[in-house]
């Protein structure tokens, strides 16, 4: 039996007894007075019942509340957290990036100075010729720099993407 109909089992049966004297004529003076007191029971533990689902209520509420609270503040985080790492990613490929054209830009100056400047200063006798020559290597490296940075963040891009697509699909 369902703890519901248990607990208001003895007060549906008053209930239904009380009915069948009325039915037949036979309520007393003690019928009702019996009657009245099961009556005002009931209404003292609904009262309390009320109380205690309200107050229930109110820590739900405030639980919920909470809740919510926190799933925003986990937003804020996630948001953070995700500038956080692109910031870092960006950080750790242009440093890959700048390294890699470092490397090109020493060997290409001392490519310069050891095939070309010489044969530059054959032909003219002023040193701004091959001053010149190292500011355009410098401008071709520093744009072939970005170029390369940007190419390192497609492959991480492309990385993550794989990444996420292996994780949806249940691969690890």
């Amino acid at each position: 039996m369902d703890k519901n109909q248990e607990l208001y089992y003895d007060e549906i049966d008053s209930l239904r007894k009380f009915r069948a004297k009325i039915e037949t004529h036979a309520i007393y003076k003690e019928d009702l007075d019996a009657f009245s007191d099961e009556y005002e029971e009931l209404v003292a533990q609904a009262k309390v019942i009320t109380r205690v689902s309200d107050r229930l209520q109110k820590k739900l509420d405030n639980a919920n509340l909470q809740i919510r609270e926190q799933n925003e503040e986990i937003k804020d985080k996630n948001i953070e957290l995700g500038k956080t790492i692109d910031q870092l990613v960006v950080a750790r490929v242009g440093r890959k990036a700048s390294t890699i054209m470092l490397s090109v830009a020493l060997v290409l100056f001392i490519l310069e100075q050891i095939f070309i400047e010489p044969k530059i200063e054959e032909v003219v006798d002023t040193p701004w010729v091959g001053y010149g020559i190292l500011a355009v290597l410098f401008f071709i490296i520093k744009f072939l720099e970005g170029g390369l940075e940007k190419f390192f963040l497609n492959q991480e891009k492309k990385k993550i993407l794989t990444q996420e697509k292996k994780e949806e699909t249940g691969w690890s």
